[in-house]
């Protein structure tokens, strides 16, 4: 490595070392809220969960399989995110509808507060587990918003697949270029499902590609995305964008479209 190079990278280790001790200075003053008791709701314990809910509503009937799936998805993004399962028990409220959480909570959902999560079943489970998770990876928090939200997206078990969404915009003419990804104001104004697909598949591109540590020096990094970009993938922007699209479209089958049409109605003549 060329001198120019070695301090690049002993000034992003240094700054990256200062924020994580301000950050922990400032979580450790922090007081996590005692979990709220609602009035007749029930309590179902499972390895790093305590869930709540109403008795007699789904989650009640299906707690025993429930609870158990979201163990093992919890168990599944902490290793995609090499890191340990956070040692508090996760107190996971469901609610019914806006209604009732606004009326027990006090605000609108979902949200998140210490060691609890507050959630109505949308969205996804996953997103808002990964939203609880993020900040407990104890690295720097990222500059980038389309590495936060590809994370969130990636991780919210919803079954979709994004590289093939990714590339359904391609044909939809609805793609959004990865220099405009990499800017925070041009991320935001672009239409919030779309950004997200991309972002999705871009994160599962890097991880897959060059792995999770690479990919969390690039989330904590200081200095401009296309200095990381050649100095952690010895690529350029243009490179990156181009290889992403190459592994992406190995899941791409095409658009199918189905139109919807009204059957004729039937007329009885008499000749």
């Amino acid at each position: 490595m060329n001198n120019g190079r070695r301090l690049f990278w002993v000034s992003v280790i240094l700054s990256i070392g200062i924020l994580m001790v301000l950050a922990a200075g400032c979580a450790n003053k922090q007081e996590a809220a005692p979990p709220p008791q609602f009035p007749g709701w029930e309590k179902y314990s499972f390895k790093h969960f305590v869930f709540h809910f109403i008795p007699g509503s789904y989650w009640g009937r299906n707690i025993d399989r429930l609870s158990d799936a979201y163990e093992r998805y919890l168990q599944e993004m902490c290793e995609f995110l090499a890191m340990e399962i956070p040692a508090d028990t996760i107190h996971f409220y469901i609610y019914e509808n806006d209604a009732e959480a606004k009326n027990l909570a006090g605000r609108e959902i979902p949200f998140i507060q210490g060691n609890q999560i507050h959630w109505k079943r949308d969205p996804h489970f996953g997103e808002i587990l990964a939203r609880y998770l993020i900040p407990r990876m104890n690295i720097r928090m990222t500059d980038y918003q389309v590495l936060h939200d590809g994370v969130v997206r990636l991780l919210d078990y919803s079954n979709n697949d994004y590289h093939h969404l990714t590339c359904s915009l391609h044909d939809i003419a609805r793609y959004i270029p990865l220099d405009s990804l990499i800017d925070n104001e041009a991320f935001e104004r672009q239409n919030q499902k779309y950004r997200e697909w991309e972002a999705a598949s871009l994160v599962a591109y890097i991880t897959y590609e060059f792995g999770i540590n690479r990919f969390k020096m690039l989330w904590q990094t200081t200095a401009p995305f296309d200095r990381s970009v050649q100095e952690l993938f010895d690529m350029d922007l243009p490179t990156l964008e181009q290889k992403w699209h190459e592994f992406a479209l190995q899941y791409y089958q095409g658009i199918n479209i189905r139109e919807d049409r009204v059957p004729e109605k039937k007329t009885n003549t008499t000749e």
